[in-house]
């Protein structure tokens, strides 16, 4: 059994002009001996398209290399 797993949570987003784009949530797992539920090491975001996001907020996140900002559609 690996001690670790990846799961990818795929979440609706607008950039400021208002074109739809897509957040990927990449969250790492642990799981560590005698405790029953895996273990959250690592949250990270990034586009479909690859660039690196910052979250700003509960529902804003920031392009890490040009700072465009990205509103979650609930």
């Amino acid at each position: 059994m690996h001690p670790y797993s990846e799961q990818v949570i795929r979440h609706r987003a607008t950039d400021e002009e208002g074109k739809p784009r897509q957040i990927l949530e990449r969250v790492t797992f642990e799981r560590k001996p005698g405790v029953a539920e895996p273990v959250v090491i690592n949250r990270r975001y990034d586009l479909s398209t690859g660039e690196s996001l910052n979250r700003v907020s509960e529902t804003e996140f920031e392009d890490d290399a040009s700072g465009a900002r990205l509103q979650l559609q609930r």
